[in-house]
């Protein structure tokens, strides 16, 4: 293992921006920045896989499965409203357990994939549609990359709340609910297009209908985050009872197959959330160009939401305390504008 490696490593957690509603990660990150055994534990995963997510999602399935030790007291989806806020003695626990489990958390770490389906970013997906409806009347056959289980793929099983207007399944047991913030209106979110096709692509699909793999999903979830809990677990059940195609591989070499077998000159669009992220540099401008290539025999709308925080997005009356991600909407066209400015998980929306 390189020195770059427990670099890269150790500086992911030494500033864990991205555990913002995890105060016992947050805590829990500074012992693993500071301890080389528990370093060269987390950078075991593959290339490209974000060290802090992969680790914590390792740790967490032990401790769901019910490995029994005392850093299960700090967690709130195991010791539920009894759990211990992180002090001093945390970092200690965290160190003994990963000692005493380290066999386990390294087949872990070295063979999953950081693979954490929000499903509500299905929100993004249905704003992006709803743009795209208002420039083609014809199907769209839609392809997600990083679909993980292809929660977001049934994006129109389920019933949404964005503000005060309400769309989607009011009867659906998935209700996902945004604030809406900004100067502009967005477009009506239940004139969608009609879907041609759906697939998924996915360098590990994840099976719906398998514990292991669902439980994988679970650990991923911050332990704090009992009702992202609750709502994956619904969002699981819908699924399962109808699972879109999730495509096995790298989207570099899946897409372009996928794309030849769909009718030329039907319209197509390729959506990701969080997902370039994990590829590695040396691979994403494949990854890009793969995306692209998908227009080649008709018209492409590529929608992601990928950005990190960034100031110079915000609209000027925005609230600089809500800083968010770009979701973005490339046209046939090559025209790139950002729809909206959201929340990494889409729990609030603003418009630009």
């Amino acid at each position: 293992m390189t020195e770059t490696i427990i670099n890269f490593t150790r500086e992911a957690f030494a500033e864990p921006d991205e555990f913002t509603s995890s105060p016992l990660y947050r805590a829990l990150s500074r012992t693993v920045a500071a301890e080389e055994q528990l370093l060269a534990l987390a950078a075991r995963g593959r290339a490209g896989q974000y060290p802090t997510f992969l680790f914590f999602g390792a740790v967490h399935q032990l401790l769901l499965a019910g490995a029994e030790h005392q850093l299960a007291r700090y967690y709130p989806s195991v010791a539920g409203p009894d759990a211990l806020t992180p002090d001093e003695a945390a970092g200690p626990a965290l160190l003994d357990f990963c000692l005493r489990h380290e066999t386990e958390l390294t087949g872990l770490i070295s063979t999953r994939l950081v693979q954490t389906n929000q499903v509500q970013r299905a929100l993004g997906l249905r704003i992006g549609l709803a743009e795209i409806a208002q420039h083609t009347d014809a199907p769209v056959h839609l392809i997600e990359v990083g679909t993980s289980a292809g929660l977001n793929l049934r994006f129109d099983r389920y019933g949404y709340t964005l503000g005060s207007r309400r769309y989607g399944d009011p009867a659906s047991p998935v209700q996902l609910v945004a604030s809406l913030h900004g100067p502009d209106t967005l477009p009506d979110l239940d004139a969608l297009p009609a879907l041609a096709s759906v697939h998924g692509v996915d360098l590990n699909p994840v099976d719906v209908r398998a514990e292991a793999d669902r439980r994988w999903l679970e650990a991923l979830v911050w332990p704090e985050n009992l009702d992202q809990r609750r709502l994956l677990a619904a969002a699981l059940a819908v699924v399962a009872a109808d699972p879109p195609q999730v495509l096995r591989g790298d989207a570099v070499d899946v897409l372009p197959a996928l794309a030849a077998e769909l009718p030329p000159g039907e319209p197509r669009v390729v959506y990701h959330s969080a997902t370039r992220m994990h590829v590695s540099l040396d691979r994403r401008a494949a990854f890009d160009a793969a995306i692209a290539a998908v227009g080649t025999a008709g018209p492409l709308w590529w929608l992601c939401v990928e950005d990190g925080p960034d100031p110079d997005l915000r609209p000027a009356a925005s609230r600089r305390d809500r800083i968010g991600a770009a979701l973005r909407l490339r046209g046939p066209d090559g025209d790139d504008r950002t729809l909206a400015v959201v929340e990494g998980h889409l729990r609030w929306v603003e418009t630009l």
